[in-house]
């Protein structure tokens, strides 16, 4: 590579994260939009395959329940974050009580004769300001809700006519063939991403919900919750979701065996879920080095917040395919990978 190609990149990949930076309040609904078009697409594509070997759903029919079940599914979770974040803003106070009673024997243990106050321990983690920073970015959510909703319908409509005007644009040069294989491929991984992730992410918020609610955590309801959203940010949402019930364990209870309970028991199945479950199920589809996780989770979080933590692995799978196709990328997509093995170039 040349060092004017070099630059001609530089500038080209420095002028993109400007743009995803500054237009984020323009392009966030829109890729929500993306992503829930694309779930109710995918989910509606499943239940009109045929069962059975002959019974098979017409597609609006399929697009319809489709619709009711992601919707309902919102709704559920909405209603269910929404009563448990009023209980825990009044229950605050008396966490904070007993957060201090804590530090204070922490301290005594520790030989410190003046323990700090909570309000200087707390001043940049305050409870009250962390749950109300989770409410603003709800807030914004649900603000643009009806934007996003837009963008899905005419996802929808558009949709109907991107195979006539993906042949328009590559008619006579064969290159709509390979197009279309870029595209299936990138489907595919995508939806066996999602897949296998929600069914993971489904169990281990039961199985969080038991433990949780059998050693009498305030919230289990909400917490599981919790756990199944932290389980699509790769790496950190594990952590944050052992460690987050734990801690609230540890502040709720006088003793520290409901706490070790929760740490351990749950500890245990989300590391086993994450870390040899998941891989062994994933296998090498996504073929993703972990080392691009982690920093495509830090870059698009710092781009796009929590949605962008959510995105950063379909937007890096993405990314790998689309660079395997052409020579002048594929070294990039090779980085990439985890063992150097990407995505053979479509004809």
């Amino acid at each position: 590579m040349t060092l004017q190609r070099a630059a001609l990149w530089a500038v080209v990949i420095a002028a993109t994260i400007f743009l995803l930076v500054a237009g984020r309040g323009l392009l966030l609904p829109f890729v929500l939009g993306i992503v829930l078009w694309y779930m109710v697409d995918s989910l509606a594509d499943t239940l009109a395959q045929p069962r059975l070997g002959r019974l098979r759903l017409p597609q609006p029919l399929a697009l319809l329940l489709a619709v009711v079940a992601i919707g309902g599914l919102f709704w559920i979770v909405g209603r269910t974050i929404g009563r448990n974040v009023q209980a825990v803003v009044a229950a605050v106070p008396t966490y904070e009580a007993r957060l201090t009673h804590l530090i204070e024997q922490g301290t005594r243990m520790a030989g410190i004769e003046q323990a700090p106050t909570l309000s200087e321990l707390v001043a940049r983690i305050s409870l009250a300001d962390t749950l109300g920073s989770v409410a603003t970015a709800a807030a914004s959510v649900v603000s643009v809700a009806g934007l996003i909703l837009i963008y899905t319908l005419f996802l929808f409509v558009e949709q109907v006519h991107f195979r006539s005007k993906l042949a328009a644009i590559f008619h006579g040069d064969g290159q709509e063939a390979r197009v279309r294989a870029v595209l299936a491929r990138i489907d595919r991984e995508i939806r066996l991403y999602i897949r296998i992730k929600t069914t993971l992410a489904t169990v281990t918020s039961a199985l969080a919900y038991v433990v949780m609610s059998s050693v009498g955590v305030d919230f289990a309801g909400f917490w599981a919750v919790m756990v199944f959203f932290f389980y699509y940010i790769p790496t950190v949402g594990s952590i944050l979701a052992i460690v987050a019930p734990a801690l609230l364990t540890l502040i709720q209870f006088d003793n520290l065996t409901p706490f070790l309970i929760v740490l351990l028991v749950f500890g245990s199945i989300q590391v086993i879920t994450a870390n040899v479950i998941e891989p062994a199920i994933m296998g090498r589809s996504l073929n993703l080095s972990p080392l691009v996780v982690i920093v495509s989770l830090i870059v698009w979080g710092t781009i796009w917040g929590v949605v962008g933590m959510f995105l950063c692995v379909p937007i890096m799978v993405v990314a790998l395919i689309v660079l395997a196709q052409f020579e002048a990328t594929r070294p990039v997509a090779v980085l990439l990978s985890a063992d150097g093995r990407i995505p053979e170039s479509t004809p």
